[in-house]
């Protein structure tokens, strides 16, 4: 993975890109993340760390030599993340960054080394600015390694079973909720309607309604008009199906399949099965209460939408066998207590949330 050669700094002709990344206690992964950003075909103007480590200083200084070796000059900030939160730490490094494009992929995703060209290229075609973020294609392939017989792309199957057989994508999709845009609520009721600009019809790109957020990539200025939500701390699932959502009130989220980018997925301390169904579905009720314009809607769709879910909780935790029933259970408390939230006024869910989640991190209720 590691490139010997040095790439020196030329003068920007074209538009620049920053990895911001948001990042903590995960430095082997993280100075991967970068090496790969720093061997890109079309490299970056700047890096961008925001970091809540406690040795976030000796970790800046570790990045910085990588960065000198490797591309002499290029500007990195590295700073200490204001709080160790993905949403706060995320929007930190869009306030440090000044780059046209932001890669605020995760700091254990890495990129083959012609994923940012393909990206930047769907960006610089895009002359009216209308779409606002592009993501890359997941490879299950590390960044170098080339598999025999070609790489298979992942989905392709998926997708042909789907077209013979639409009552079982019903199925997956609708009656047990395994496509993001039915377990996440859009708040206007429904996702923004955007169609591909004429110059992008040769680009083999995927109009899509929402970003995971280990591959996503914005415009700067959307990214600053639409942080990421300060309400999620501590454990945030859902954070990126937020921040996409919004921005796509701004303009089109496409998938660039030649963008090629692997998510290594390092190991990592896990809540459990029960706080996880907790936090996901609490998130949701803030959410809406935060940034759904017609509230009646949301409260009354919510409870819907939970009754859905609490129902199929209970059929996987069976399932798999799991006679506890902590996933169901998690949804259940979940909406026993949205109804204090959605009592609450967006300004007040700012301070009580995240004493709330800490308090569930922490195993309270």
């Amino acid at each position: 993975m590691r490139c010997a050669r040095i790439r020196m700094i030329e003068p920007p002709q074209k538009m620049t890109w920053a990895l911001a990344i948001a990042t903590k206690d995960r430095m082997d992964v993280l100075k991967r993340c970068v090496e790969c950003a720093l061997d890109q075909t079309w490299p970056p103007s700047e890096i961008v760390v925001a970091d809540a480590s406690s040795d976030w200083e000796d970790h800046g200084q570790e990045i910085r030599a990588i960065v000198g070796e490797k591309m002499p000059g290029l500007p990195v900030a590295y700073e200490k993340g204001t709080a160790p939160s993905l949403t706060v730490q995320r929007n930190q490094a869009a306030g440090l960054a000044s780059a046209d494009i932001l890669f605020m992929i995760d700091d254990d995703s890495l990129m083959h080394d012609t994923c940012a060209e393909e990206i930047m290229k769907v960006y610089e075609a895009d002359t009216e600015a209308r779409i606002a973020g592009v993501q890359a294609f997941e490879s299950p392939h590390l960044p170098g390694r080339v598999p025999q017989g070609g790489q298979k792309e992942k989905g392709t199957n998926t997708a042909g079973i789907r077209k013979k057989h639409p009552l079982l994508r019903w199925f997956f999709q609708k009656a047990l909720m395994m496509e993001k845009t039915e377990v996440f609520l859009p708040y206007d009721g429904a996702y923004p309607e955007h169609l591909l600009p004429d110059g992008l019809k040769d680009f083999k790109l995927n109009p899509v309604k929402l970003f995971g957020g280990f591959r996503m990539t914005y415009r700067r200025n959307a990214v600053l008009a639409s942080p990421f939500d300060p309400t999620l701390r501590y454990y945030c699932p859902g954070e990126d199906l937020d921040g996409s959502y919004r921005i796509s009130r701004l303009g089109m989220l496409v998938t660039a399949y030649r963008a090629k980018l692997h998510h290594f997925t390092s190991a990592e301390g896990r809540l459990n099965r029960h706080q996880v169904a907790l936090l996901w579905s609490l998130n949701q009720a803030v959410l809406l209460r935060r940034h759904a314009p017609d509230q009646g809607w949301a409260k009354a769709r919510y409870w819907r939408h939970m009754a859905h879910r609490i129902a199929i909780d209970f059929v996987k935790d069976l399932g798999k066998r799991r006679f506890s029933l902590p996933q169901m259970r998690g949804s259940l408390a979940a909406w026993r207590r949205a109804g204090e939230v959605f009592a609450m006024t967006p300004e007040a869910l700012e301070t009580w949330y995240p004493q709330a989640q800490e308090k569930i991190v922490k195993g309270g209720r």
